[in-house]
């Protein structure tokens, strides 16, 4: 088949989550069948790394996208007055309609595959072709979750006039969709639970690199608590927030030298001004996460809100690292609280937790281990290559 793959963003270097799932779909629809890439860029970086990924996708169009503070604000009041989803509108662009219009006009694609929500918009339902929805999250489930949890009161006010109009805009496009793959069983639940008509949902797993995550040879002993995640998500924000102001003075009181490193891009003004306690290290962005994988005595995943499944969880597992996470951080992962990792969800709980593991390195040598073997059973992405390959045989041929 001709695959037109939209995706909002650039798809290297595989740092994210978002990125690991657009990523293994392009490797693996790429292996049997032709792909045109049509994407978003937002950096020099971005546009010096389309070489690169010329290696498994040969065909490959990129628009600019850049979202100042005056665009955003006028997205954020405009949305105010004529209903739109802000999450859905601020990325708007008609250079990228313009693109996606020629795509199909000379591509001639038989389906197009949307990856992200966002997309969608570009999307002329109807056509020759059919439509393929790759839903990485419920998107409006994050952000209803925020109107619930955050402690940014203009936030809140904010997601919940938001909220609602994603959800329908999610379940229209989910709708008019042929095949709409969600990252979790409990994801495809939510949008039965929404619209029990949907037919043409599809559970597909997060795939993660087994072959070049190796498991990290940790420091034995270490009282270092370790965050990886993009440190401008709010959930991200609010979730290390959370857990420096409530949860780590209760580990202070059994481990007084416990430190906590909080790694990646981007980190808000809130998150830097952690910084101040000498304990606490805010790195920013780090282009080899073994690195600071090595100092860790537990990697923690505190998350409140969010939808989705956290590939932060399954990279860390594949380097083999002893977890503490929320129910919300392993929401939609085959993960056993004991065997895999250990789940909390009161910030006394995840304390204690989180002193268990860094008193005990058997204990965390043993999550590593089965947590290791897990995803390489069931997360690979050459397993969840195959998976897709399969559902495009089943449901679009």
């Amino acid at each position: 088949m001709r695959i037109l793959f939209l995706t909002q963003t650039f798809p290297l270097p595989v740092d994210s989550g978002g990125k690991f799932r657009s990523f293994c779909a392009l490797k693996a629809l790429g292996s049997r069948h032709e792909v045109k890439l049509l994407t978003f860029v937002r950096s020099e970086e971005d546009v010096s790394l389309i070489p690169e990924l010329r290696r498994t996708c040969a065909d490959i169009d990129v628009v600019p996208l850049h979202r100042g503070k005056g665009r955003q604000l006028a997205d954020v009041l405009g949305n105010l007055v004529l209903g739109k989803s802000f999450i859905i509108n601020r990325d708007y662009r008609s250079a990228m309609l313009d693109a996606v219009r020629k795509a199909v006009a000379e591509f001639a694609p038989d389906v197009i595959h949307v990856d992200h929500l966002q997309m969608a918009q570009f999307v002329e339902f109807g056509g020759s072709y059919r439509v393929v929805l790759d839903n990485h999250n419920v998107e409006a489930m994050i952000i209803k979750r925020v109107s619930e949890t955050s402690e940014n009161r203009p936030m809140r006010w904010y997601a919940r006039v938001e909220w609602p109009k994603l959800q329908r805009y999610e379940l229209e496009i989910c709708r008019r969709s042929d095949l709409v793959l969600t990252v979790s069983e409990e994801d495809k639940m939510i949008f039965l639970g929404l619209d029990p008509t949907l037919t043409n949902l599809e559970y597909l797993p997060v795939g993660v690199d087994t072959e070049h995550t190796p498991p990290v040879d940790r420091i034995r002993g270490s009282h270092n608590v370790l965050s990886i995640g993009t440190m401008f998500w709010p959930p991200n924000i609010e979730s290390m927030l959370h857990f420096c102001r409530d949860i780590l003075p209760l580990v202070r009181t059994e481990i007084a030298d416990c430190t906590v490193t909080i790694a990646g891009a981007r980190p808000s003004a809130a998150i830097q001004a952690l910084a101040r306690d000498p304990a606490i290290t805010v790195t920013g962005y780090v282009k080899d996460e073994r690195a600071v994988a090595a100092n860790c005595g537990v990697f923690i995943v505190p998350l409140r809100s969010g939808s989705g499944v956290r590939v932060k969880i399954l990279n860390s597992l594949a380097m083999g690292l002893p977890i503490v996470s929320t129910s919300i951080g392993a929401e939609g992962l085959a993960l056993e609280s004991g065997e895999h990792l250990l789940i909390a969800d009161t910030a006394a709980d995840f304390a204690q937790a989180v002193v268990r593991i860094l008193r005990d390195p058997e204990l965390a040598d043993r999550l590593g281990r089965n947590g290791r073997r897990l995803v390489c059973d069931k997360y690979s992405w050459e397993s969840v290559g195959d998976q897709l390959l399969a559902l495009y045989d089943k449901r679009l041929t």
